[in-house]
């Protein structure tokens, strides 16, 4: 029998997530109405992957992070984030992680390469990624994906197009990188046989906007005191806007989020009662633990307020006047995106984590370090200097944040529960 592309995924959207969706919309489940939103929009992300695949009907590419979707959807393009998709598929089965992880190792892939690419080797291998009609990556954020990205150009067997990522967040460096974006659309062009609107491009710019407009409002209100929304609600909320920038359905689930954030301020009602610690998570979630948020604000009266990855969005809106100014604008966008905020110093690092933890009023920091990211590695050292500095709780520790078997959760939650022990005896 001849299997499609993505058999896993395929039911795993049938018979895991629709029907937990129809509990979140029912408000069943914990934050349920704050959390539809952004699982509808994932399950109809995934289910037009499946018939772009099916049908044929627009290309479908492959992209990395350093780049966001509007230029995609701007030129009638199917957008995937490959580095979405392992954390969507491992959601509530953790053990999927390790059978991909398992298959890469088999294949002769180092173990200690980022869990990410590992899971995109095995998952190609398994034929559990889109059929893609080209990738595209970029020079950045780090070593594994370089690696990574030659090997799935080999299996795959499409084209693909790498972008040179600046190293630093210069005017000079986000006008080279518009420059970059400039010829990816070249690529494109002659991939699909259409040419780039500028008109249409504006329209998904603007709508971005909009959503990003909103998103920035809701960052503002996660300075209020309580914090008006669980740090779970952040998280999922940032998965679904890395696929879907652009389209109105973001637009309206951000604005429903943020209107609910207004609310929960001004009648002091807050994602923890007794809210007595205010947490900066300061990199990855562990995937495999969806309940980590909820039971860190349950059990010790601490407000998960924002964590790195998510709060990339602070940045100026897309200038629509011009190609050449959509471009600058997507350039800066698509270089804070996730990891590819990494590629810069370890002095831009620190100046945006004492940022911040300012900003949102965090009164404490905990850092899951993952064991694959040796460039976080290089920074933690230098950042615990800053912490002890300036005497700010630092609680870091490493993990693999998909795959549980590198460090469980109960040694997860047993460092963090030590963690906070300290601090509240001072």
């Amino acid at each position: 029998m001849n299997v499609p592309n993505m058999s896993y995924m395929r039911d795993k959207v049938e018979q895991q997530f629709k029907p937990m969706l129809q509990l979140l919309q029912a408000d069943l489940l914990p934050n349920g109405r704050l959390l539809a939103g952004a699982l509808d929009l994932v399950i109809a992300h995934y289910e037009e992957t499946f018939r772009v695949m099916d049908e044929g009907d627009r290309k479908l590419c492959w992209y990395e992070f350093c780049l966001t979707p509007e230029i995609f959807r701007a030129m009638d393009i199917h957008p995937f984030l490959g580095e979405v998709h392992p954390a969507v598929m491992t959601f509530g089965t953790p053990d999927v992680c390790w059978q991909y992880v398992d298959v890469a190792e088999e294949h002769g892939t180092p173990p200690e390469l980022c869990v990410l690419d590992k899971f995109l080797l095995g998952a190609l291998l398994e034929k559990q990624m889109p059929s893609a009609d080209f990738i595209v990556t970029a020079s950045a954020p780090c070593d594994s994906s370089r690696i990574g990205y030659q090997m799935f150009e080999q299996l795959s067997g499409c084209p693909v197009y790498r972008l040179d990522a600046p190293a630093d967040d210069s005017p000079e460096a986000h006008a080279y990188y518009a420059g970059e974006i400039r010829k990816l659309i070249g690529f494109l062009e002659g991939q699909t046989g259409k040419r780039l609107d500028p008109d249409r491009l504006r329209e998904v710019c603007e709508e971005s906007n909009r959503a990003t407009a909103a998103l920035l409002e809701l960052f503002e209100l996660k300075r209020a005191r309580p914090c008006p929304h669980p740090g779970t609600v952040t998280f999922t909320s940032y998965m679904a806007h890395l696929n879907s920038l652009g389209t109105p359905n973001l637009t309206r689930y951000v604005e429903f989020l943020r209107d609910d954030a207004i609310d929960a301020v001004r009648n002091g009602r807050g994602a923890v009662a007794d809210e007595q610690h205010r947490v900066l998570w300061y990199y990855v979630p562990v995937v495999f633990d969806f309940e980590m948020n909820d039971w860190v604000e349950q059990t010790f009266n601490a407000a998960v307020i924002v964590d790195m990855l998510s709060s990339f969005l602070r940045e100026d809106p897309i200038d629509t006047k011009n190609v050449d100014t959509m471009l600058l604008g997507l350039a800066r966008r698509g270089l804070e995106v996730t990891m590819g905020r990494l590629r810069v110093s370890a002095a831009k690092l620190t100046e945006r984590f004492l940022r911040d933890y300012a900003d949102f009023g965090a009164d404490c920091v905990v850092v899951p370090a993952p064991v694959g990211c040796k460039h976080v590695w290089g920074w933690l050292s230098l950042l615990r200097e800053v912490c002890r500095e300036r005497r700010i709780p630092l609680c870091a520790f490493d993990l693999d944040w998909m795959d549980s078997r590198v460090r469980p959760v109960e040694s997860i939650r047993g460092r963090i529960a030590d963690f906070f022990e300290t601090v509240a005896t001072g």
